[in-house]
């Protein structure tokens, strides 16, 4: 990678990790909000759902702006404007007051995938490789901010870990300013539209196909994290922790390290291999440890967890790696906003959906119904597989 292509990852990484900071600061503080505000799982899933639906709508029109404005300003304006709001969490004393700032937060947040993903995409020579270091930013911001957000919250209170964080935001959006505006892609020469940049080839049969598989993920992605924290705390036990805050945070963030690698190897395997094939390949081994997440306990759940988060988070480069080559250059931006829109917008549906389970029937049946969702994400990934390979 040259000059430019560095100092774009390492924005777009430390954006990257801190969007998920943002994005996953509240399911570790669900004890302590709920003994505070008297409330229950489905209405602070509710606000999960507030937050997730503001984070995938505003992708859409994030995306339709990156391709006609430029990904960096957006970047810049996602990490000020979170940074901010975080920071008025502070002062705040109401749950409903609460929900509509992480709406906010939620929407500022909501243009920065569409505008880094189409920055690496028409930036960097080495795609897959840089979505992998891309996703492995963003999966250990996954990963720490259970055991960040708990022990931040545990001692200085639930509001603390949002200032912390909204800090971070600002901090970041300074060092963003210093990045040259790229120019965004023109659409036509000459008054024509570029060779490259013809619509003909898209097969929007496969599309479909691919955003509905990328929505059903998205659906065990947000019940998933939205009460992995407080599964792990009731039925994991260590000696030396008894706070159920912090060892539900603590054991989550161990589990989901594992993430990261495979963002990493993944992102190198799309270089190299058929990209749809270690999707469902991947898609097919998060199901059978989801599965079991929802069986078992203790140790043998954290070990679980560990091979879940290797196998769904390995999905998140080879799903942008497929969205790259399946649309021209000029609608990646767009492209990108839908994928984030079905992934974390309709995706997001499930953390009240799953709060509501999870207060009548027990958290373990949320894990059984994500599996559910896996199965359904997989057998869309088969058929996407097999029209690929008989065009081959």
């Amino acid at each position: 990678m040259n000059k430019d292509e560095k100092r774009i990852i390492t924005l777009t990484t430390a954006s990257h990790s801190l969007v998920h900071l943002l994005e996953g600061v509240l399911p570790p503080l669900i004890p302590l909000m709920m003994a505070e505000f008297g409330t229950d799982y489905f209405h602070l899933g509710l606000i999960v759902t507030v937050f997730s639906y503001a984070f995938g709508i505003g992708s859409l029109p994030a995306g339709y702006l990156a391709d006609r404005v430029g990904p960096r300003r957006l970047i810049t304006l996602y990490l000020f404007g979170a940074g901010a709001m975080g920071v008025a969490v502070w002062p705040l004393s109401s749950l409903f007051t609460y929900g509509v700032l992480m709406g906010f937060i939620g929407l500022f947040c909501s243009t920065y995938h569409p505008a880094s993903n189409t920055l690496i995409s028409l930036s960097v020579r080495e795609k897959g490789k840089a979505f992998g270091i891309h996703g492995i930013a963003g999966s250990l911001g996954v990963a720490v901010v259970p055991v960040l957000s708990a022990w931040i919250g545990t001692a200085m209170g639930w509001r603390a870990p949002h200032v912390c964080f909204g800090l971070l935001g600002i901090g970041v959006g300074l060092y963003s300013l210093s990045i040259p505006r790229p120019v965004a892609p023109s659409i036509k020469v000459s008054g024509k539209i570029n060779p490259d940049q013809s619509t003909d080839s898209i097969s929007y049969i496969n599309l479909v196909i691919f955003f509905l598989s990328a929505m059903s993920l998205g659906l065990t992605y947000k019940g998933i994290m939205t009460f992995l924290p407080s599964y792990m705390g009731e039925n994991v036990q260590l000696s030396f922790m008894t706070n159920k805050v912090a060892l539900g945070g603590t054991v989550a963030t161990i589990a989901l390290l594992s993430g990261a690698l495979g963002q990493y190897l993944a992102g190198r395997g799309v270089d190299r291999y058929r990209a749809e094939r270690l999707y469902l390949g991947a898609i097919f081994m998060g199901t059978i440890f989801v599965f079991l997440m929802a069986a078992s306990s203790g140790m043998t759940l954290v070990a679980a967890a560990v091979l879940y988060a290797f196998f769904y988070f390995s999905t998140q480069p080879i799903q942008n790696y497929i969205l790259s080559t399946y649309l021209p250059k000029h609608r990646h931006g767009l492209g990108y906003g839908i994928h984030f829109f079905v992934t974390f917008g309709i995706g997001s549906t499930s953390a009240a959906v799953c709060g509501y389970l999870a207060d009548h029937f027990g958290l373990k049946v949320v894990f059984y119904a994500m599996g559910i969702c896996f199965i359904l994400a997989f057998c869309l990934s088969s058929i996407l597989l097999f029209r690929i390979s008989g065009k081959k």
